[in-house]
């Protein structure tokens, strides 16, 4: 702990702990009782006396002129991520609507609301303590009208740095708007027939993050879009990580007509696949050893030991319920655990294999963009509208992606930003004090590296 201020070390003493969370400081009373069983004195939890002051130990209770609490761990957390990241960039494009850009994207991260609703989070907040923002649904939606198409991809493409691979994928976002031309009937991995547009997605390899979008009609679902996708980005490399369904000649050539690189996993019956030799070594991925061999004619062969086990118990499982027969299983079992990818990079087996299992956090960060943040629900009524929501919506994906490459997977970013927002700032008549830290949250502080000075007063 740094040395106190002499004012906090007068309450100190042999009976009085005391410890700062940023800008404040809490006393305690250590606590202990006799252990009969182990015949020795232990510690217990110390008892909370509360706030230090310079008027003295007082309790939030006894604290006079509240004028309200407002949510503030979860805001620190998103500001400082912000504050480093895209939130430079959103002050120099556009530097008469970034707070009110900001503040909707970090409220988006913290729940997804109607335009309606936004301002009751907001006032729950310490945002709206520390910026003059009405956050009403006329002044988000005037937002939304306001923000240049060119100005929205400038910042994107602030977010594509060069010099990395960067993966892109698609999927379908679907509607029953009747006023949103870009709305068309088009075919989806879904099998719904609903207007729908192509929402295209560059994802960073190297960062792990979301880093820009487009919007597609619906109906369109050809190679060309993903170079356009590339020009527009300003990305020089570039990796098009398809399904086992995207594989056809004709894909493979437009591709290579338009210098787009690939890796596409091929089925198991495909005639691409080369007669199975001696694998040339192995690599470790995620704790687990992957077998592979030396291309042949751009086809890449690998072998997951522990998926072969899971296959093989499955059809076994199938062998024994009668929907298998012993001789389709010996057949079966020469795939079982294997994955073939096609693709023109010239890298080592171990790099194709890990670019292309990053397609599992694209379609993680789809699974986030349309559920967690809720960006497929918009309600908008114009295509310009519609993109510049999307485009906020992807701001705050990558917010949440930079949180989960900080973390070790105990907790979903989500939980991550409930248990920080019980740390909680009370706005009292001549200032503002934070309140006592639970110790989940105080651990989260020190885990994520969260500055609890973030957008205080005092």
């Amino acid at each position: 702990m740094d040395e106190l201020p002499d004012w906090v070390q007068k309450y100190k003493g042999p009976r009085i702990q005391i410890r700062n969370f940023g800008n404040n400081y809490y006393a305690y009373r250590p606590r202990t009782k006799w252990d009969r069983v182990r015949k020795k004195t232990v510690s217990l939890p110390p008892e909370y006396l509360g706030v230090v002051t310079p008027r003295g130990i007082v309790k939030k209770q006894a604290i006079s002129g509240i004028r309200g609490d407002y949510e503030y761990g979860n805001i620190a957390l998103l500001y400082g991520i912000a504050e480093k990241s895209i939130l430079p960039m959103l002050r120099q494009v556009f530097p008469y609507l970034h707070e009110r850009i900001m503040i909707y994207v970090l409220l988006r991260e913290i729940q997804p609301l109607p335009m309606k609703s936004v301002r009751y989070l907001f006032e729950k907040t310490w945002l709206s303590k520390v910026f003059n923002e009405g956050m009403t649904a006329k002044s988000i939606s005037g937002m939304l009208s306001s923000l240049p198409e060119e100005s929205m991809i400038e910042v994107m493409r602030s977010l594509c740095a060069r010099g990395e691979y960067i993966l892109i994928d698609s999927t379908a976002i679907f509607s029953r708007s009747s006023s949103i031309p870009i709305l068309e009937m088009g075919h989806n991995s879904h099998g719904t027939h609903l207007p729908q547009i192509n929402l295209m997605m560059l994802f960073s390899s190297t960062r792990r993050e979301p880093t820009f979008i487009r919007i597609i009609p619906g109906s369109i679902r050809d190679v060309s879009t993903m170079k356009a996708t590339m020009i527009m980005a300003g990305v020089e490399r570039c990796v098009i990580i398809a399904d086992k369904g995207f594989y056809s000649a004709d894909n493979i050539k437009k591709l290579r007509k338009l210098h787009l690189d690939y890796i596409i996993p091929l089925k198991r019956n495909s005639s691409l696949i080369p007669a199975s030799s001696e694998f040339t070594g192995v690599f470790d991925y995620d704790g687990r050893p992957v077998k592979y061999w030396n291309p042949v004619s751009g086809v890449y062969a690998f072998e997951d030991p522990v998926l072969r086990m899971e296959e093989e118990k499955d059809y076994l499982e199938r062998v024994m319920q009668g929907k298998r027969s012993r001789k389709q299983f010996l057949e079966g079992s020469q795939v079982f655990g294997k994955v073939h990818l096609l693709s023109d990079l010239k890298e080592s087996p171990e790099r194709i294999y890990r670019l292309y299992k990053q397609r599992e956090y694209v379609e993680y960060a789809f699974n986030v963009f349309k559920n967690d943040l809720e960006a497929d629900r918009s309600y908008l009524g114009d295509d310009h509208m519609l993109f510049s929501y999307l485009f906020l919506n992807l701001l705050a994906l990558n917010i949440h992606f930079q949180i989960l490459n900080r973390t070790d997977g105990k907790y979903s970013v989500r939980d991550i930003l409930l248990i920080l927002s019980r740390i909680k700032i009370y706005a009292l008549e001549g200032g503002e004090i934070m309140g006592e830290i639970p110790k989940k949250a105080r651990e989260l502080v020190t885990d994520l590296g969260v500055s609890l000075n973030m957008l205080r007063k005092n």
